[in-house]
């Protein structure tokens, strides 16, 4: 009895995981590297007449006791944003897949032990299978 309860409270963490962290990675570089998003700089570390000599598109930011400028990034910044997007996301998909992938192998070994080794035995008898027919193949050549 407590086996089996463990083993559904194992099931619900594992798709908890499975949906709040499905496309993690993917999310968060599009987040990180957003080429529309401004960059924050605190009030102490320049001025509005530094930001403007340098010809930027800035905000300011005063509430709250917090104050500072949210700058526009300009067209390399952007650029570089787009291309890490461009570039990364094929590697962000590929690891929130593999990571989707465990999650879904070990909740279906959870579900059924036996009936998982029984299959990933049937799927290596397969490949040796194979392997044979290959061999016995080329014999007769």
């Amino acid at each position: 009895m407590v086996g089996n309860m463990t083993k559904k409270i194992l099931r619900m963490i594992l798709m908890g995981f499975l949906f709040s962290c499905q496309a993690c990675s993917t999310a968060k570089l599009w987040e990180d590297a957003d080429p529309n998003a401004r960059i924050w700089i605190d009030a102490d570390k320049t001025t509005e007449a530094a930001l403007k000599e340098r010809g930027l598109h800035y905000q300011v930011y005063n509430e709250q006791g917090v104050s500072g400028f949210l700058i526009e990034k300009r067209g390399l910044e952007r650029m570089k944003d787009y291309q890490l997007r461009a570039l990364g996301t094929p590697v962000t998909l590929v690891v929130d897949a593999a990571v989707t992938v465990v999650v879904v192998g070990v909740y279906v070994f959870l579900a059924d032990p036996v009936g998982t080794c029984s299959l990933i035995e049937g799927m290596s008898d397969g490949h040796k299978g194979h392997r044979e027919h290959h061999q016995a193949k080329d014999r007769r050549h």
